[in-house]
C-alpha cells in the first residue's frame, strides 16, 4: 500500500524464460515513474559473493542493496541478499508443495487456497511472504521514486498468489517470443538437447496458458518480443497506454542508466543497441527445426508465429 490507504500499482511480467522480459524491464524502468529492481522472487542470483547488479557493481557492495538490506533490517524484517525472503517457498514440506506447484485447474486451485488457509503454519507463512514483498516494493519505490512498481519475476503461480493478495492494481504483461528462439537460447545456456529444451518450454506455455484464464481482460496485454527490438517505441506507448500514464520517449541509452536490476546475464550488457535476437535461424539444424515444428509448432502458432 501506499500513502493515504491508495492500492499501489504494480506491473508483473509474465513469460517463458529468454522471451526478452529483461529487455522490456531496462525499457520500462526508463519512466520516472515505474520503480524495479527486476526479478523481486530472486531465486537465480546463484553464488552471491560474485554477483553483480546492473549497474555493474558487485551486489554486497552496491549502496543501492545496502540500503535496501539496512532499510528492511530497521523494519524488523530478516532480510539478506542472502535471502530476500519475496519468494513463495517453505521449510514445511506440506507448505512448500502448496507454495511451489505451478498453476493447475480451477479445481486444483480452490484446493490450494482452502488448503492455505486452513492450515495455520502454511497460512502464516503466506502472510508473511506477502508482507515481506509489500515492504520491500515500497522501500524501493521510496528509494527510486516511481510509484508504480514493476516485478518481471515471469512466475505464473508468484502471480497468481499477488494476485489473490489484493493488495496491490496489477496489470499484467505477457511478453512472447518465437518459440524457436526460445528453445535455441535455453539450449546455448543450460546445454541441453532439443528435447529437454523443448518439453520446458511446453510445460511453461501451458502453465502461462492457464494463469492467463485467470486474469481480466482490461488487466492484461500481449507484446511480441521482436516488435519490441524493431519498432520500441511504438511497443512502449502501447504499454504506457495499458499501463495508465503518460507517454514517453524511449530512452536510446536505456542499459546506460543506473538501474539496480536483477536477473539474466543480459543485465551485464553494456551496449545501447535494443538488437533483435534471431541467432536460432542460423544457429539450429533442420533436425531441430523439424522436431521443434512436430512436438511443439501448434504452441508457436497459438503465440502467432508461422
Amino acid at each position: 500500500m501506499i500513502s493515504g490507504n491508495k492500492t499501489r500499482k504494480m506491473i508483473f511480467i509474465i513469460s517463458s524464460s529468454y522471451s526478452g522480459s529483461t529487455v522490456l524491464t531496462f525499457l520500462l524502468a526508463t519512466h520516472p515513474k515505474i520503480s524495479t529492481i527486476g526479478e523481486l522472487k530472486a531465486t537465480a542470483m546463484g553464488d552471491i559473493e560474485n554477483y553483480k547488479c546492473s549497474c555493474g557493481q558487485l551486489i554486497q557492495k552496491c549502496s543501492f542493496w545496502n540500503n535496501v538490506d539496512a532499510e528492511m533490517n530497521s523494519n524488523g524484517k530478516n532480510f539478506s541478499l542472502h535471502n530476500f525472503g519475496t519468494h513463495f517457498k517453505s521449510d514445511s514440506k506440506i507448505c512448500n508443495i502448496l507454495f511451489r506447484a505451478g498453476v493447475k485447474s480451477y479445481f486444483f486451485e480452490t484446493l490450494r487456497n482452502i488448503a492455505i488457509n486452513v492450515i495455520p503454519i502454511c497460512k502464516n507463512q503466506f502472510k508473511a511472504i506477502l508482507e515481506q514483498n509489500r515492504l520491500i516494493i515500497d522501500i524501493i519505490c521510496s528509494f527510486q521514486g516511481g510509484n508504480i512498481f514493476l516485478d518481471s519475476s515471469k512466475d505464473p503461480i508468484r502471480l497468481k498468489f499477488l494476485l489473490s493478495s489484493n493488495q496491490w492494481d496489477i496489470k499484467v504483461i505477457n511478453i512472447i517470443r518465437d518459440g524457436r528462439g526460445v528453445i535455441n537460447s535455453y539450449m546455448r545456456h543450460y546445454k541441453v538437447p532439443i528435447e529437454a529444451a523443448t518439453k520446458e518450454w511446453i510445460i511453461s506455455q501451458k502453465e502461462i496458458n492457464r494463469m492467463i484464464k485467470y486474469l481480466r481482460k482490461d488487466n492484461y496485454l500481449k507484446v511480441h518480443y521482436e516488435d519490441l527490438c524493431t519498432k520500441p517505441k511504438e511497443v512502449l506507448s502501447g504499454i504506457y497506454k495499458f499501463i495508465g500514464i503518460e507517454l514517453d520517449v524511449v530512452n536510446p541509452g536505456y542499459i546506460s542508466n543506473q538501474h539496480h536490476i536483477l536477473g539474466n546475464e543480459m543485465r551485464l550488457r553494456t551496449t545501447n543497441e535494443i538488437k533483435l535476437d534471431e541467432k536460432w535461424k542460423n544457429e539450429m539444424s533442420k533436425r531441430d527445426l523439424e522436431y521443434i515444428e512436430s512436438n511443439a509448432g501448434r504452441y508457436n502458432v497459438l503465440l502467432g508465429y508461422k
